[in-house]
């Protein structure tokens, strides 16, 4: 690893401490940055009024392609002069593709010792030695289990100099890193923000390149979380041929498994996002296929958001005149949103776990 990329020594024991974004309070303004193979984007923005006088919120966002994680120090900072950002702290949200996530059954041991048990549950998925990697857990509902008598946890693993090498970039760029999170844990925080109603169970899919995930939450609470293999690089009309039947059967056997399985009240609703202007005909085919309603994430955002999209000239944002260009940047921002939600928002969204 090039020096200039490590971060200070302290750093890694510090992370241990934030790597799902605990112990943090309340501000006026926050910022995330999304971190991923294919795409940087940032986001900074405030809370225009409190939850219970309309929770409407005040962003700007850029999202940028790279080549190369290599890229991200030019990404950030062309991203912080869009924004005009200085030295702020930020929330950094990882793409799945930088760790794993596993459920296993909590060990009959003391919380203290929860990490390290847990480690030995998760070691055969790790392709690289176990003393490489940093580790946290966060806890499924208890409700989620037919059996009383049964905990299980999400168990969350990245390998420890691949945090460090993400956070050093970060550094470079002149900002500094208050927490480190994932993906599955950030759509939680939006899903939360938008309903936060507790009996209300809404599904999140996305898809981007090669990627793609579906949570089901319930107010702060997840539930479930799968990613969706088989998503094309290309999205071509000919991919989405190919594509549109199995990306239906995950959608759906992932809603079988939540209410039939998990024993939990229907869906209420899914959420879709989706880049490379695949939108309109995923919700419309998911529509016509589902009894489960579909909304777009245009539908929801522009119930809560004002948004200023830099890229790379600021355009606020119409949600009712809203084209492809719009929404491929901010589906490829949308995890950042939900790292900038835990800065604004820890009244409702704190970690489940201690």
């Amino acid at each position: 690893m090039n020096s200039v990329l490590t971060p200070t020594p302290n750093w890694l024991s510090v992370l241990k401490s934030k790597w799902l974004g605990k112990g943090r309070n309340a501000a006026p303004t926050a910022t995330a940055i999304y971190l991923s193979g294919a795409a940087v984007a940032t986001i900074h923005g405030e809370r225009l009024a409190a939850p219970n006088a309309g929770g409407r919120y005040a962003i700007s966002m850029r999202a940028d392609p790279i080549a190369h994680i290599d890229d991200y120090l030019d990404a950030i900072a062309q991203q912080k002069k869009s924004l005009g950002l200085t030295n702020e702290a930020c929330h950094i949200i990882l793409a799945p593709e930088f760790y794993s996530l596993s459920l296993v059954d909590r060990p009959p041991v003391a919380e203290s010792e929860v990490k390290e048990a847990v480690r030995w549950a998760v070691q055969e998925n790790i392709e690289y030695p176990m003393e490489l990697a940093e580790l946290d857990v966060f806890d499924l509902p208890r409700s989620a289990s037919r059996d009383s008598n049964r905990d299980l946890l999400f168990v969350t693993v990245a390998r420890k100099d691949l945090i460090a090498r993400l956070v050093g970039y970060i550094q470079n760029s002149g900002l500094s890193a208050c927490s480190v999170g994932i993906t599955e844990l950030s759509f939680r925080n939006t899903i939360a923000t938008l309903f936060p109603e507790a009996d209300r169970s809404i599904g999140l899919v996305r898809l981007t390149g090669n990627s793609g995930l579906i949570n089901i939450s319930r107010a702060s609470e997840l539930f479930l979380s799968r990613r969706i293999t088989g998503v094309p690089a290309d999205f071509s009309e000919a991919a989405w041929d190919t594509f549109k039947d199995p990306l239906l059967l995950q959608v759906q056997r992932s809603i079988d498994y939540y209410e039939s399985a998990m024993s939990q009240p229907p869906c209420d609703a899914i959420v879709v996002a989706t880049t490379h202007s695949w939108q309109d005909k995923v919700c419309e085919y998911l529509d016509e296929m589902l009894p489960v309603p579909i909304r777009s994430f245009t539908e929801v955002l522009g119930q809560q958001f004002d948004l200023t999209l830099h890229n790379p000239e600021p355009t606020e944002i119409d949600w009712d005149n809203f084209n492809d260009g719009h929404s491929n940047a901010i589906s490829a921002a949308l995890p950042a949103l939900g790292g900038l939600l835990r800065g604004l928002r820890p009244d409702v969204l704190e970690e489940d776990n201690a």
